[in-house]
């Protein structure tokens, strides 16, 4: 496959008069397209504009008498062309093998229609001339229907990991050239280069130079790999949608739920191994009102997301059971526990007033997580219910598989403990009676304890388990997924025994600080 700087050449090489580049880093295509003219770069005259400063000359010795020339056969001053549509009058009048790059030209178009008009008019002229508006989009965005069929869309990819990693070389060259740090002349080590672009991988070139720049210690010469990861996680989570998980769990932290553990350890401790997992909570709710919403917003979502989904090749797993089931907190366990990234996606995030905003949000966030994960993906969604997910996204769980979490008596006391060192509590108290508990009961009663500061017999006063007060919306539930999906807590598929009545007892009786029998 061309790059897209090979493709760009091709594109001038025949003459293509209107070409939009789809781009996190509008400074790197402009980079990249005057290092591909060569010698040529000094008779080829270079253009911008933007809202700000209108139309500027890029080379003092072409661009700028080159601009005076244009302006003054349209009549109008330089300092006009901050309005894009007298800039786009100006360039009309571009003679031969200009190049001319327009800074977020959509921010214009949707409320000064008179500029796709002005971008088409310049069609036949440029083709006929060799000259090129470059228009610098963003990743998510969409040329308007009347530009669509007549401009070459090309996409700028983010660096290359060796790219990144001549990045960390480069910058280790540069701190050298200060004699105060003299260790920063030994290069980076191989195993540094590779931890380093892991971090980096994903971001743009200008941000992933600033990156490094402020994460390495000149004095020392040792590049924080940290830092890295700090910066990543704050540039990918100003994407609307998208937020890094921050937690360190790790299997060590999760009991129970034995068959999604073994699953998840088989994944990813093999060769198909993802790079990050995608966690999407509650994805009933997130898709809900996609076939009734009168404005397009969320059918639109959807058919991104499946696309997206199919086109990429992404292991869905699909977490569901009742409330407090541990569905999240297993996610967050598998992948802290192998060093995996762990990105929440929220729809609701991505939503916007209009609806191509939305779709816009949607693609941004989907190109982030396609370069930071080299395309490789485990996305786990949970749900409380799935009666209201359309078929065609319950379909796209058939690899990774639809796990039922379950509540389980006997997994609580194993819990417990894990809640007990985590909130610093007396390890030899007496347990409470925990018939009927959820993982998020375990942890209601703990944290009531500290809050409280009264033992877990008397916190458990005040812990009403959703399987005694929802009685029977949770049988109906587990009815519903008996003989149809996979138990989370063991092999095969989830089997549901309706167990006697129960009625909720705090309080226990305690010998030698244990329950009894």
């Amino acid at each position: 496959m061309k790059s897209f700087i090979e493709m760009f050449t091709d594109a001038r090489a025949v003459s293509t008069p209107l070409i939009a580049v789809r781009t996190f880093d509008p400074a790197s295509v402009m980079q990249a397209v005057k290092k591909s003219l060569g010698e040529k770069i000094a008779e080829t005259p270079l253009l911008s504009w933007d809202s700000i400063n209108g139309l500027r000359g890029l080379t003092d010795d072409l661009g700028v008498p080159a601009l005076a020339t244009m302006c003054n056969a349209a009549d109008v001053a330089v300092g006009a062309t901050c309005d894009i549509s007298i800039a786009l009058a100006a360039l009309s009048f571009a003679t031969e093998d200009f190049i001319i790059f327009v800074h977020n030209p959509q921010l214009r178009w949707d409320d000064d229609k008179k500029a796709i008009q002005g971008i088409w008019n310049l069609r036949d002229n440029y083709k006929a001339n060799g000259n090129m508006l470059v228009l610098l989009i963003g990743p998510g965005d969409v040329l308007p229907m009347e530009l669509q069929q007549d401009t070459l869309i090309l996409e700028e990819p983010l660096p290359s990991r060796e790219e990144l990693a001549a990045i960390i070389t480069d910058t280790y060259k540069f701190a050298s050239l200060n004699k105060a740090y003299e260790k920063c002349k030994t290069p980076p080590t191989a195993a540094v280069i590779k931890t380093g672009t892991d971090a980096l991988v994903g971001l743009p070139a200008f941000p992933s130079e600033q990156a490094t720049a402020m994460s390495l210690d000149k004095v020392n010469g040792v590049l924080s790999i940290e830092n890295l990861w700090t910066r990543k996680r704050d540039i990918v989570s100003q994407r609307q949608g998208l937020g890094y998980h921050s937690g360190k769990e790790t299997l060590a932290d999760m009991y129970g739920n034995e068959a999604i553990r073994a699953f998840g350890q088989a994944y990813l401790e093999g060769k198909h191994s993802p790079v990050l997992v995608l966690r999407m909570d509650e994805i009933e709710k997130q898709f809900a009102g996609a076939s009734t919403d009168s404005s397009g917003t969320k059918g639109n979502l959807l058919g991104e997301w499946l696309e997206w989904v199919n086109d990429r090749g992404i292991v869905c797993s699909l977490f569901y059971g009742i409330p407090g089931g541990a569905k999240s907190w297993t996610a967050y366990c598998l992948g802290g526990h192998y060093g995996k990234p762990v990105i929440n996606y929220s729809i609701p995030g991505m939503e916007h007033e209009f609806v191509g905003n939305s779709q816009r949000n949607m693609r941004n966030a989907h190109k982030t997580l396609d370069a930071i994960s080299d395309g490789k993906i485990w996305l786990i969604a949970t749900a409380n219910r799935l009666g209201t997910l359309p078929a065609e996204v319950i379909s796209r769980f058939q690899i990774g598989g639809i796990w039922f979490f379950d509540q389980n008596d006997a997994e609580c006391e194993g819990i417990m403990k894990l809640k007990i060192a985590k909130y610093g509590l007396d390890p030899n108290q007496p347990l409470p009676n925990m018939t009927l508990w959820t993982g998020r009961d375990v942890d209601n009663c703990a944290r009531k304890a500290v809050i409280t500061e009264k033992s877990l017999v008397e916190a458990a006063e005040f812990v009403i388990p959703m399987m005694a007060s929802h009685k029977e919306q949770m049988e109906e539930l587990r009815q519903a997924a008996s003989g149809r999906y996979l138990s989370a807590a063991k092999s095969g598929l989830y089997t549901y025994t309706k167990p006697a009545d129960f009625k909720h007892q705090p309080r226990v009786t305690v010998t030698d600080g244990r329950k009894m029998r």
